[in-house]
């Protein structure tokens, strides 16, 4: 079967399709993979620089959406049923083996593309700002990185939840997607601070950025606010100055989604359940380029480049 591969630790210069043939997984559901979700952890993976390292050559991909092909007995899922899904690692091929526990039906009004591009962002938005941060209606959000697919979903789930979303994105473009995902204010990259800390500082802050930007955040918690760190896009693991949180009775708290999954059994299903119910609303993933899987190489780099505001997917059927 046709694959993404990552022959070398090179970025998207490594990366290339070619043919595999992979041995199946016992007790796992066979997925005829439509469409795959590509984001920034995958970016990491073809260079060697996240904290799973994988020997080359591997297939990319961490989320997708497909049709079961085999499903073990007692796994509540049917043959030709619509899905979506996640590994770690391999998404991007053509048919892929999961665990029974990280499949879910897709939602019946999204497509096989916006499938694949909700499952690690909303996830994610989800597990963070309602398991994690205990967000309640009416309280003020703030998302960084607001134009790329995680801040965008943060966004979007936010503002389905009841808060008042405010967001900071570097480029016009991804400001405009920022509002048109629900976030009432959109501030650039220069001008947050001074005016979040002067409008009473945010109750919920999502930081997917680390460095200097989860630093001037937990300046801006408002009184028992709570900073939610999810990555490190800048490169740079920062540290939280224990005196504002105290003065502040604020708190800092992780959420790594996929490592709760690791801990949780239940927790794929019961977010994918969450998700479904909003998505019954107005809720759709926005994705901003979709590329053919042979144009594998050119996504991630689009990636790298910060090229695409919203979530980058890879149409396999």
């Amino acid at each position: 079967m046709r694959a993404l591969l990552v022959h070398e630790l090179t970025g998207p210069a490594g990366v290339r399709v070619g043919e595999i043939d992979p041995a199946p997984t016992d007790g796992a559901v066979r997925v005829a993979v439509h469409a795959a979700g590509l984001g920034f952890v995958d970016t990491l993976l073809a260079r060697g620089r996240y904290q799973v390292r994988p020997e080359p050559p591997f297939v990319p991909g961490l989320e997708f959406a497909g049709v079961v092909e085999e499903a073990p007995p007692g796994s509540a899922l049917a043959v030709g049923q619509a899905v979506v899904g996640h590994v770690m690692g391999g998404a991007c091929a053509e048919t892929v083996w999961a665990e029974p526990h990280l499949v879910a039906p897709l939602p019946a009004k999204l497509s096989y593309e916006e499938g694949a591009a909700s499952v690690v962002n909303h996830h994610t938005a989800i597990v963070a700002l309602e398991r994690r941060a205990r967000l309640r209606a009416g309280e003020r959000v703030l998302v960084h990185g607001a134009g790329g697919g995680l801040g965008s979903a943060t966004v979007q789930v936010a503002a389905k939840l009841g808060a008042e979303v405010r967001a900071v994105a570097g480029s016009p473009e991804r400001r405009e997607l920022a509002r048109s995902a629900g976030a009432t204010t959109v501030y650039g990259p220069d001008e947050w601070v001074d005016a979040v800390r002067a409008d009473g500082g945010a109750d919920v802050i999502l930081d997917p950025v680390g460095g200097e930007v989860f630093e001037q955040s937990v300046r801006c918690l408002a009184p028992e606010g709570r900073l939610l760190t999810v990555g490190f896009t800048s490169g740079t693991i920062p540290k939280a100055a224990a005196n504002r949180l105290l003065l502040r009775n604020a708190g800092v708290l992780g959420a790594a989604w996929r490592e709760l999954l690791s801990v949780d059994p239940t927790l794929f299903a019961t977010t994918a359940a969450r998700f479904a119910v909003l998505v019954a609303g107005t809720l759709r993933p926005i994705i901003g380029a979709t590329f053919d899987l042979a144009d594998g190489a050119r996504a991630l780099a689009a990636i790298e480049d910060r090229a695409v505001a919203g979530k980058v997917v890879l149409r396999v059927r």
